[in-house]
């Protein structure tokens, strides 16, 4: 877990940010009280009592900065711990980019998420890399204007790695922290400019 340093009485079990520390994704646990609190102050943000802002501190010390952004691209979810466990009673809250609900058609780009109970993706077991293999490879279907066949999978995601058009999030300064992961989608011209020469030049073959 992750205290919020700004908030000691807010803490998180997972957060994805952008590349620029701007989250994408945070889950807080906390008494009601004090997650309205942390709520209203990033709504707030320049203005008295507001953040632009905030530090998770984890247990080995470490602050991770995270930037909040606007906020009218966040959406949220609330939930409840049930009554017995050792806390007392707990409220769950999911801040979200909205953009993570829905994939943007029209810019061709879509989001993944993924939970592991390992922290490290690279320790993911095949059978959790295929799951998120299988998501991503459904996105990229859904998001395509053109029709792709289904035995042109490995050719198609490996040039999307390699493109950075299927992008796991987080990086050295802004990994992700906690069991949730984002895969980011997004399908340029470049995209149906290689599945246009791939069959024309038959690497991509329409027949098995």
């Amino acid at each position: 877990m992750y205290q919020v340093e700004e908030f000691p009485e807010v803490w998180a079990d997972a957060c994805i940010r952008e590349s620029d520390g701007r989250f994408l994704f945070v889950s807080l646990y906390g008494r009601d009280g004090s997650l309205m609190q942390f709520m209203a102050a990033m709504q707030l943000g320049n203005k008295e009592g507001g953040i632009q802002r905030f530090h998770l501190r984890g247990d080995d010390g470490q602050r991770h900065l995270v930037e909040v952004g606007g906020v009218d691209r966040l959406g949220k979810h609330t939930g409840r711990l049930p009554k017995q466990n050792l806390f007392g009673p707990l409220g769950q809250l999911w801040v979200f980019d909205k953009n993570l609900q829905e994939p943007d058609r029209a810019n061709r780009i879509g989001w993944v998420l993924h939970y592991s109970a390992v922290s490290d993706l690279v320790s993911l077991n095949e059978a959790q890399e295929n799951d998120l293999d299988d998501r991503a490879w459904q996105l990229i279907k859904s998001l395509s204007p053109v029709a792709l066949l289904d035995h042109w999978r490995a050719e198609v995601l490996a040039w999307c790695r390699d493109k950075q058009a299927v992008q796991i999030m987080g990086s050295d300064l802004y990994p992700t922290l906690g069991p949730v992961k984002a895969v980011r989608v997004s399908l340029s011209e470049h995209f149906l400019d290689f599945i246009s020469d791939g069959v024309r030049v038959g690497r991509l073959r329409l027949q098995l």
